[in-house]
């Protein structure tokens, strides 16, 4: 009973609240509707049109931050102006659908920030503290073990001073003492691949296209190991070498010494590309610009020449320092240079406009100095270890962190890649410390990967070899390659034409003349494609040839001795 008045009441209840919804009066035939209160239909739009006001400018803030971001990744432009004069539609209809992917693809790389699993870290100081009294001792009690097992020194005190490389991906490290010791590892493992000794003076090391072959400058040659310390290669056209640098998007081992000349190797086919003539004297300092191939050079005059293997001279050369260039480095992004010299100073270049934009003292001359992928500037000099932040935003007045090693002379410092890690090579081994936000906190499987197995770098150095570039493409202008020229054939056959009757008429050339008879024969020419052919055939008609002469010579010889008289040799009976 109860449960039917309960549905009876529901029933009635929802019946009411209908008929209050929908109720109507009629009057004399006609339906009026009872008075709407308007108030909340004006609250509500104006709610809508507010929704809508706040999606607009979030989408228009959207908007102006993936320009911003798509300007990272964007690397020129093709425009209408030069597309539509393109006579060939399929070329143009080619170039614009080009045009039209890149476009697509750098939005989706701008998009696709979000999704990066990592941050760059950074060292805040609270209050009035500042950031270069936080010793190593004290961060490594507050961060985490495997952050902390990063913080290490490796005691080597009799075979130094030590060189020191980190592999393109930062796992491997390789040591080189001045007395011969070599020795190659996986520094977060802390295992050791392979430890050797030369028994001659070590003068720099490098690692080349991955962890398996590694260059070494000793005393009189270059010699190139694997990882297992198996010499491969002696390269005795690389003799008293000061400085190493590897080009792994080219294969080329570039070295420069104490003759004062600066040599390309290709390390993939054995090929000895070229050698240059510097005339500065003997050369201590090397870096590549890694945007555009470009050897630097640092001198005793205080100047750095920037090399090309196309050219035999250098193609800018700056003054950077009125005494010797004592170390110098390019950022990642190839745009700014430091240069540290004799008198004590280290200067900020911008490459593009060949201009100074900071200089700072030091204690003592800066004898290393390194740049992170982040931008932080590392310089060493005696035993003190400087790291400068954001110098290449604005002057700065103290370091971001520093290090002392006291009774310890610095040899080398580098920034391990992807890693927030400064190794320092010195007199008696080598020591790691942490140096937050030093590293690129993403990296790029097909750029580099930290975490690559046997199987993946196989495949990278096949496909690394795939797209090797010629020595010919390295150009100081990056912007040069991919551009069309706008001049027809038809304006350069006119050029050349103008240009030949030009020379002729100054008989700087001579002209044309007709060939004698007979030297362009089908027998001729088969002879001259042949010349440089060595063959059995050709070792054979080689032989017979020189036999005839040597025969033709005797034969002279001895018309020569009857017509003189003279009697022959008791020996020649043995000829």
């Amino acid at each position: 009973y109860m449960g039917t008045v309960k549905r009876i009441i529901e029933v009635h209840w929802k019946m009411e609240q209908t008929a209050n919804e929908v109720q109507q009066v009629s009057l004399d035939g006609l339906e009026v509707a009872p008075s709407v209160d308007f108030t909340d239909v004006k609250r509500a739009a104006r709610k809508r049109k507010r929704i809508a006001g706040s999606q607009k400018k979030k989408a228009r803030l959207e908007r102006e931050q993936l320009k911003a971001k798509k300007a990272k990744y964007e690397r020129g432009e093709v425009t209408d102006e030069i597309i539509e004069p393109i006579k060939n539609k399929k070329l143009r209809a080619k170039i614009a659908s080009n045009e039209k992917k890149i476009k697509t693809a750098t939005e989706r790389a701008a998009r696709t920030e979000i999704l990066l699993p990592s941050e760059q870290g950074h060292l805040t100081a609270g209050g009035l503290e500042k950031t270069w009294r936080i010793t190593q001792e004290r961060l490594k009690q507050e961060v985490d073990v495997r952050t902390a097992s990063k913080i290490f020194d490796l005691s080597l005190e009799q075979f130094g001073p030590y060189n020191m490389d980190y592999t393109r991906n930062g796992k491997w490290l390789l040591l080189g003492g001045q007395k011969g010791h070599l020795a190659m590892l996986d520094w977060k493992d802390f295992s050791l691949k392979c430890e050797f000794h030369v028994k001659e003076t070590i003068r720099d090391i490098k690692f080349l296209h991955d962890e398996t072959m590694f260059a070494v400058a000793q005393k009189k040659n270059t010699y190139i190991y694997d990882n297992s310390g198996i010499e491969l290669h002696c390269l005795k056209n690389h003799f008293d070498v000061n400085r190493l640098e590897f080009l792994p998007f080219h294969f080329l081992l570039v070295t420069a010494g104490k003759s004062g000349w600066i040599r390309y190797q290709d390390t993939s086919t054995g090929q000895f590309v070229c050698e240059w003539r510097t005339r500065l004297g003997e050369c201590d300092v090397m870096r590549q610009n890694p945007r555009n191939a470009i050897i630097n050079l640092g001198h005793s005059n205080g100047n750095v020449t920037m090399w090309s293997p196309n050219l035999s001279t250098p193609i800018v050369k700056m003054l950077c320092h009125r005494a010797p260039v004592l170390a110098m480095d390019i950022d990642i992004s190839g745009n700014y240079m430091v240069t540290s010299g004799l008198d004590g100073q280290v200067k900020l270049w911008d490459t593009r406009t060949y201009k100074m934009l900071d200089n700072y003292f030091t204690a003592r001359p800066s004898s290393t100095i390194s740049i992170s992928d982040s931008g932080l500037l590392g310089l060493g000099f005696g035993s003190h270890v400087q790291v400068w932040k954001d110098t290449f935003i604005t002057k700065q007045k103290d370091p971001y962190m520093v290090k002392e090693l006291p009774s310890l002379a610095v040899r080398d410092i580098r920034f391990c890649p992807y890693e927030d890690v400064l190794g320092i090579s010195h007199s008696k081994g080598f020591t790691s410390m942490v140096i937050p936000g030093s590293g690129e906190a993403n990296f790029d499987t097909f750029a580099a990967n930290p975490f690559q197995n046997s199987k993946q770098r196989r495949e990278t150095t096949v496909h690394a070899l795939l797209d090797k570039l010629k020595p010919d493409m390295i150009n100081i202008d990056t912007d040069l390659f991919g551009m069309m020229n706008q001049k027809s054939q038809a304006a350069y056959q006119g050029e050349r034409e103008a240009m030949r009757k030009l020379r002729e008429e100054e008989n700087l050339i001579p002209a044309d003349k007709n060939r004698a008879r007979g030297r362009n024969k089908s027998s001729k020419r088969s002879r001259r494609k042949r010349s440089n052919i060595i063959d059995k055939q050709t070792q054979e008609r080689a032989e017979k040839t020189k036999k005839q002469e040597e025969d033709k010579r005797k034969q002279k010889e001895e018309e020569e001795r009857v017509v003189s008289g003279k009697p022959k040799s008791a020996l020649s009976r043995f000829a």
